[in-house]
């Protein structure tokens, strides 16, 4: 439930400004009822240093208004320019995660919401008081605030647009998603990874559950709830898609077979979408990685360093999902399945990560070195069948590519490395 609700949050970009324009519409409201009261205006250093005449006040928060939304304009912009710059030399797929990243959210609902206070003081001023303690003076504080905030997100900006950085988002996000997994397996007995489908041969009826209302990915699925109500009223739920599949109308998504009687069924706790997320989609974040890699190896390119970190990245990644080999999350209740989810087994992830980048970068001998060198990074102190199927994928490399093509100083050194993959499993 809560993963549900922080995806309806990141999902929704006009929410956050939204939040800072209504706190800024009552704190001008508080501000100009505090400021009738005149025991402000007596109080000595208020007096002074900070009472305002009201053409003077007016003055002030007119020209805050209007300066904050120039920089509203500005900071959209620079998103604008940002996001082009993502799609056309990173990725499509990445555009997300700059749109939902927290601080340019942030500070876009700030300047959203010095805009408003400015405005709705000028338009809760009356003309009879004679001055103004704190609208006007609160209102340059704010504005003070924006200009240091503006100054932060345009750092933030330069340093998003670099392709490391990004990469280094990306592999953030997606060994986040792998150490959930492992923990949550870690701290429950009753979940585990297998190859088949758990027996549930004590059941003797079915139900089928398909997807008659939207079309898209599935972006989470919410195993506590159904562990639950599947221990509750003893059935065993069958889910046929794995996290990021894409669904259409009328396809099987969940079979529930059971004994005696069960009420209606929906897919309430399946999440669909029409883009993927990294939250509990590990292929999806691997996917970004790869795509800023063909991206970069690509002849409008030609930056194949960028493309080996990429790969250098991915190795991080696939040697952590290594330990979460199998084709089934299954769920128990004191050995008794309840729940089993599909996942993609180690072969296929890897096979997925690397096939393409063989592919438009089967010439380039740097390329397929940093590949090889991701497979010695990945099986290093692994288990045996985690080595054999690096070894088996370092063999697929060497069938796609026409080796005889290289110069032999380039085939002896692809050839070791090949060596020193099997040499693992010795």
């Amino acid at each position: 439930m809560f993963n549900k609700l922080f995806l309806f949050v990141k999902s929704r970009v006009w929410l956050l400004p939204t939040l800072f324009s209504i706190v800024a519409f009552f704190l001008a409201a508080l501000v100009s009822f505090l400021d009738q009261f005149s025991f402000l205006h007596n109080t000595t250093i208020l007096k002074e240093y900070l009472s305002i005449n009201s053409d003077l006040a007016k003055t002030i928060l007119s020209t805050i208004a209007g300066s904050l939304l120039t920089m509203t304009t500005i900071t959209f912009s620079t998103i604008m320019v940002v996001l082009t710059t993502y799609s056309s030399q990173f990725s499509p797929r990445t555009l997300q995660n700059f749109i939902r990243d927290r601080v340019t959210m942030r500070v876009l609902g700030i300047f959203i919401g010095g805009f408003v206070y400015s405005i709705f003081s000028l338009l809760f001023m009356k003309e009879k008081s004679e001055s103004y303690v704190l609208a006007a003076t609160s209102s340059v504080v704010i504005a003070s605030i924006c200009v240091g905030i503006f100054a932060y997100f345009i750092h933030h900006v330069a340093s998003s647009v670099r392709v490391s950085k990004l990469i280094e988002k990306l592999t953030d996000d997606v060994r986040k998603t792998i150490h959930m997994q492992k923990r949550k397996i870690e701290n429950n007995e009753g979940i585990s990874i297998v190859k088949n489908v758990p027996l549930h041969n004590q059941y003797s009826k079915t139900l089928e559950i398909k997807n008659k209302d939207i079309i898209g990915y599935i972006q989470l699925i919410d195993e506590e709830t159904l562990c639950k109500n599947a221990c509750e009223e003893d059935y065993f739920i069958e889910i046929h898609h794995q996290i990021g599949s894409f669904l259409s109308l009328d396809k099987k998504v969940i079979t529930i077979h059971y004994n005696g009687e069960i009420g209606e069924k929906g897919l309430e706790e399946i999440t669909l979408g029409n883009e993927r997320t990294t939250m509990q989609d590990v292929d999806f974040g691997l996917q970004q990685l790869t795509e800023i890699a063909l991206r970069a190896i690509s002849p409008g390119i030609n930056d194949p360093n960028t493309a080996i970190d990429c790969i250098r990245h991915l190795s991080l990644c696939l040697k952590e999902v290594s330990k979460l080999d199998g084709s089934f999350m299954a769920y128990y209740d004191e050995k008794r399945p309840v729940l089993c989810i599909p996942q993609r087994p180690f072969e296929d992830i890897v096979r997925s990560s690397f096939y393409q980048i063989c592919h438009y970068g089967q010439k380039d001998i740097s390329i397929l070195v940093a590949i090889f060198d991701a497979l010695l990074e990945i099986s290093e102190c692994n288990t045996e069948t985690i080595i054999t199927k690096s070894v088996e994928f370092s063999e697929y490399i060497l069938e796609k590519i026409d080796i005889n093509s290289f110069p032999e100083i380039d085939q002896q050194l692809l050839k070791k490395k090949k060596s020193h993959l099997e040499a693992f499993l010795k």
